[in-house]
């Protein structure tokens, strides 16, 4: 996998990055992808402007209106929550069943809805799932060490109002 950037001297992981690149556009306004790649660099990361604009799509940042009408970079669930209302709408409509298992959640879809319930989960920043893998009509989704997957589950549940 290519990888452009680096901290100090090694390379950094993709998902670390994009953590931290949601850090800095939450914590300040970055108007530019010349903006981000200055504080990635501030905080350590050195990146090619090509990744930085990767980022910013597959994070789904979007520039926004700030009071001094000015436009920056921000996580769309922060200035829409129309967003997070119709990514639980998809969780209604397309899961059939959440089993718990260790720490791992095992989501039962309808045919071909997989994918479309791991995005909704992955941007819902459901904090006890790190991570999601989806197929067709099956999701599996890790649950942070030392957090419940039965309680995990119960709170999706209750959440899309399916409990």
């Amino acid at each position: 996998m290519h990888n452009d950037c680096k901290i100090m001297s090694s390379a950094v992981r993709k998902s670390d990055r994009q953590s931290l690149v949601v850090e800095i556009v939450r914590g300040r306004k970055v108007a530019t992808q010349t903006e981000l790649r200055d504080a990635l660099k501030e905080r350590g990361v050195e990146c090619d402007q090509g990744t930085v604009s990767r980022d910013i799509r597959e994070l789904g940042l979007v520039k926004a209106a700030a009071e001094d009408g000015e436009y920056y970079y921000s996580v769309i669930d922060d200035v829409s929550p129309a967003v997070r209302v119709s990514r639980v709408a998809v969780l209604k409509q397309m899961v059939r069943a959440i089993e718990p298992s260790g720490n791992l959640l095992v989501f039962r879809c309808g045919p071909g809805n997989a994918p479309a319930v791991g995005e909704a989960l992955d941007h819902l920043r459901v904090t006890e799932i790190i991570g999601t893998v989806a197929g067709d009509d099956t999701l599996l989704a890790v649950v942070r060490e030392g957090v419940s997957a039965k309680k995990t589950a119960e709170k999706i549940l209750k959440e899309i109002g399916a409990q």
